[in-house]
Formats: C-alpha cells, sequence, structure tokens
C-alpha cells in the first residue's frame, strides 16, 4: 500500500510538473491541421516542428491586431503552428532604436518603414534568411545588407483620398483638381512634419505636377496655394476621421487601405478616388531580428507571410499584398477602385524619400504658417 501511494503520489507530481512546464504554452496545431498547399511540405513541416521546440511564442515589434490585419494573420499562424504573439506595439522610429540597443536580441520580427528596415538589414540586424518565394518578390521590395542580412517589404498602399458626396458634388479626380475655390474648408490631410503619410502626401502632389516625386518644392508649393485659397479645412498630426464624420470637411487625404475601410464604417454616401494625374505607393517594411529569442520560428512566419496565402490575408484590411502574383479575394477586389485607377501610381523610393523627409519638413514649416 506504502508503495503505491508512494507511487501514485510520484505520478501526480509529474503530471503537476508536466502542466506547470506548459502553463502558458499555447496550444500546438491540431494534429492534422491541413496547411496551404503551398505551405504543405516537407520543409516547411520540419522549420514548424524546430519552432515549435522553441517554446511556441513569437515576440513581435510594432504588429497590433488593429494594423494591416495582423490580428487575423496571427490568429491563423497560430491555428496552423501553435504559436502565438506577443506584440509590443511601438512606432517605425521606436522598432529602429529599440532593435539597435537591443542588438536585435528581444523580438523574433518587427513591422517598421521599409527605408529603417533597409538600415537595420544595412547594420547586420535582421536574420540573413531568403525566404523561399524570394524570387517572387519584385525586386525593389526586398534586399539584403550586411553579412547576408535580409529586409523585406511586405504590403503597400497608394496615396488617394475619400470623398462625402453628400457635400462635394463635383468630385475631384486630379490632384490639380483639388485647386478649386468651391472646395473651400473641405479638404483634410495629414501635418508633413508629423507623419509619413503626411510626407508621402507631399510627395505625391510633387510626382504629379512634375513627374519627380523627390521635388518636394513643388508639392509643398502646391499646398500653400491650396491654403492660400482657402479649400484646406484641416491638417491632422495623426489619423482622425472626426471632422469627416461630423461634415466639417468633404475631401480627407490618406492611403487607400484607410480610406476603403473607412467607406465601409461611415453611414454617409462617399466615393474613393486614385488620383488619376499620378500618386504613390509605399509599403511596409518586415524584418527579422538578427538574434531572435526564436529564430526557426522568426523564419517561419517570413514564410507564412510571403507564402501567396500569407499575403491574402492583408487584403482582408483593404491591405495590398507586395507579391504582384496574389490575387485579391474577389468579394475585396470588388471594393477597391478599378485597376484602371492605378495606371499612373509609383512606388517610392524609400532611400530617396528618407533623404528628403527631413528638408521636406523644413521648408514645408518655412512656407506654410
Amino acid at each position: 500500500m506504502k508503495r503505491y501511494a508512494v507511487l501514485t503520489a510520484l505520478g501526480v507530481a509529474g503530471l503537476l510538473l508536466l502542466a506547470l512546464s506548459l502553463r502558458g504554452f499555447p496550444a500546438l496545431a491540431q494534429a492534422g491541421t491541413q496547411l496551404p498547399p503551398e505551405l504543405n511540405n516537407a520543409y516547411i513541416r520540419e522549420l514548424a516542428q524546430k519552432a515549435r521546440a522553441e517554446g511556441g511564442v513569437i515576440n513581435s515589434y510594432g504588429m497590433p491586431n488593429d494594423w494591416a490585419n495582423y490580428g487575423g494573420i496571427f490568429r491563423e499562424f497560430e491555428r496552423l503552428f501553435g504559436i502565438r504573439q506577443q506584440d509590443i506595439d511601438m512606432g517605425s522610429a521606436v522598432v529602429l532604436a529599440r532593435m539597435r540597443e537591443e542588438k536585435a536580441s528581444k523580438n523574433d520580427i518587427a513591422d517598421l518603414k521599409p527605408a529603417f528596415a533597409m538600415t537595420l538589414a544595412e547594420e547586420g540586424l535582421t536574420l540573413p534568411y531568403r525566404v523561399t518565394s524570394w524570387e517572387a518578390l519584385p525586386k525593389d521590395q526586398r534586399g539584403e545588407g550586411k553579412d547576408g542580412s535580409a529586409w523585406y517589404t511586405g504590403y503597400k498602399g497608394t496615396l488617394g483620398w475619400i470623398v462625402n458626396t453628400s457635400l462635394v458634388k463635383r468630385v475631384p479626380r486630379t490632384w490639380k483638381e483639388l485647386e478649386n475655390p468651391e472646395y473651400k474648408g473641405l479638404i483634410q490631410y495629414q501635418d508633413p512634419r508629423a507623419t509619413g503619410t503626411g510626407v508621402a502626401t507631399i510627395m505625391s502632389a510633387a510626382y504629379a505636377l512634375t513627374g519627380d516625386p523627390y521635388n518636394y518644392k513643388a508639392g509643398v508649393d502646391f499646398f500653400a496655394r491650396l491654403h492660400r485659397l482657402g479649400v484646406i479645412g484641416a491638417v491632422e498630426p495623426k489619423v482622425t476621421t472626426a471632422k469627416f464624420e461630423r461634415g466639417e470637411v468633404g475631401i480627407l487625404i490618406n492611403y487607400d487601405y484607410n480610406l476603403l475601410a473607412w467607406k465601409e464604417r461611415f453611414p454617409f454616401p462617399t466615393e474613393v478616388v486614385i488620383p488619376q494625374d499620378g500618386t504613390l505607393a509605399n509599403g511596409g517594411g518586415i524584418v527579422a531580428a538578427r538574434n531572435a529569442p526564436h529564430p526557426n520560428t522568426a523564419k517561419l512566419f517570413l514564410e507564412f507571410i510571403f507564402s501567396k496565402y500569407g499575403q491574402s490575408l492583408f487584403a482582408q484590411a483593404f491591405v495590398s499584398p507586395i507579391r504582384p502574383d496574389v490575387e485579391l479575394p474577389k468579394e475585396i477586389a470588388a471594393k477597391f477602385p478599378p485597376k484602371s485607377a492605378y495606371a499612373k501610381v509609383r512606388f517610392v523610393d524609400y532611400k530617396k524619400e528618407e533623404a528628403i523627409s527631413e528638408a521636406l519638413q523644413k521648408y514645408y514649416g518655412e512656407t506654410i504658417r
């Protein structure tokens, strides 16, 4: 009896220790979970096994649930591979500073502006890993830096505007058409001194007017004319739709993924416009940390997000995949402006954008008061 009791006690203790050791460890993907065809191969299955052995978590910077459908993306990643996300939300500049300070040793992956992703790669702070879909990515949307450190652009957005058609009867379809006194007090854009979207707004106008998006003075001068004309109703230091929803402004400039999401939400009639005289597309950078605590998990996520299936998940938030061979789901594509509307869209050169941003902000501050 005593021997039986001791063995039973040891068995219970063992179970308790096992339970404690698994506490906080996510449930692994159910046996038999069907992977999407392009991920259902020996390499990915082996990588997933190694990733789960690292603890079943992935640490991310700047990838909150409410941005670019990351909530849905990481839920699907967990469903397929049994690995859950732990995110610290922060802006691109903070991601850059923190990964430098930590020598890229605390997070596994991060989302930040592509110019900063390139900088981290140049400093050897990103994982030297090429995804198997490397050749399917546009050449200017991925690259390598010091010792093979890789950077990627994961998705893109195109600058345009949304129009409250109950307030604005003549919908402007070009940047030049914004220069119309009938839009008095109706236009809102973001401050380029405070936001990357604001910088892209100035550059997009410059591109439409001169063919050169880096001719920032032409873009600033154009907006100075809009201010003098009295058509600017608001310049905001962050993303906000409050004045648009109250009917105080009727033309709101931003990226198409935001515009389309707002169109779904607003209870009044609206139209999303991609300016026909030209505008810019911009991307979102994704990197894996050079000294990631879970390196195989980081690799697995990169494989997942740059697969056709992973790329298609961005579209649920109206964010366009970076891979040109990925078709948007039909029900999502139907809500976008027609493909012809994007005919004069040009991708920003990330390094050139970074090079002129400070001068653009300074000139804007001197010109528009």
